[in-house]
């Protein structure tokens, strides 16, 4: 689940990628070919995927050089 800021940020990033066939956008909104708009770019979802496929990556790499470190726990017997 992303937080609104997250979303937001997005959106701000990708908002003036290239649209996909029938739609524009008009400086405040993206209207399609029957008039109909909305706030955020039409690939949104595509661009919330990619978003989180990118910071799992990050996080398995990271993840990934903390075992690399082999600290010891301080718990384990």
């Amino acid at each position: 689940t992303l937080s609104t800021q997250e979303i937001q940020s997005i959106h701000v990033a990708r908002h003036l990628d290239p649209l996909p066939p029938g739609y524009f956008y008009n400086g405040y909104q993206y209207v399609d070919i029957f008039g109909e708009k909305r706030s955020f770019h039409p690939n949104m979802e595509e661009f919330i995927k990619e978003y989180v496929s990118e910071a799992n990556g990050e996080i398995e790499q990271f993840n990934h050089q903390l075992e690399l470190q082999e600290e010891p726990d301080l718990f384990d017997p």
